[in-house]
């Protein structure tokens, strides 16, 4: 019970001065309770995206309140923080931490998220309706004619996530075979 406290506490802290809680963990998170429900939003108002179990490990994006924003394996969506222990190292089969480059959240049913893990850009795709990851592979950035571009490198389908250069909180995400979908960038990545 004071390791739940503890670490309630702490990622109390981390919010209330700013920090990200990449900046105060190795950002892993560990199950302590038989199922948890992992939400798609922050809140018990939200619907159930799927459950993880007991000691399940998951890597932990951002943080709301007692809500933190995890990923691991399929599932992505926000869990209840008092329900798992901040870890300082990542078990087996948890990936190193990654560091959010942008998200695009399309207005339709997309969520493109830019990110960096061991040095490499990666796209990854989501369809919030569906609650479907379609698309998580290597990644390239393109600059020019007035955005920036972050281009699949895998895969049979072309998706490119256009950010604007005049103003960086537009963005579109762009697939083979599927409509342009405008979407509005909820996280930059902040320089360091």
């Amino acid at each position: 019970m004071k390791m739940k406290t503890l670490a309630t506490g702490l990622i109390a802290t981390a919010a209330a001065i700013g920090l990200s809680v990449s900046a105060a963990f190795a950002q892993v998170a560990e199950v302590n309770i038989d199922l948890l429900n992992v939400r798609s939003g922050p809140g018990t108002s939200f619907a159930v995206r799927g459950t993880i179990p007991m000691g399940a490990q998951a890597k932990i994006i951002q943080t709301q309140g007692d809500w933190l924003y995890i990923v691991t394996g399929p599932i992505e969506g926000w869990v209840y923080a008092p329900y798992v222990t901040i870890l300082n190292q990542p078990g087996p089969g948890v990936d190193a931490p990654v560091t959010t480059v942008m998200v695009c959240n399309g207005t339709n049913r997309t969520t493109a998220r830019v990110y960096r893990q061991n040095g490499e850009l990666k796209l990854r795709v989501h369809d919030r309706l569906d609650h479907i990851t379609w698309l998580d592979t290597p990644a390239r950035m393109e600059t020019g004619a007035g955005a920036t571009a972050y281009v699949n490198i895998n895969g049979e389908q072309t998706t490119r996530v256009l950010q604007s250069q005049s103003s960086p909180t537009n963005c579109s995400i762009q697939t083979t075979n599927r409509p342009l979908e405008t979407g509005v960038v909820t996280e930059i990545e902040q320089p360091q």
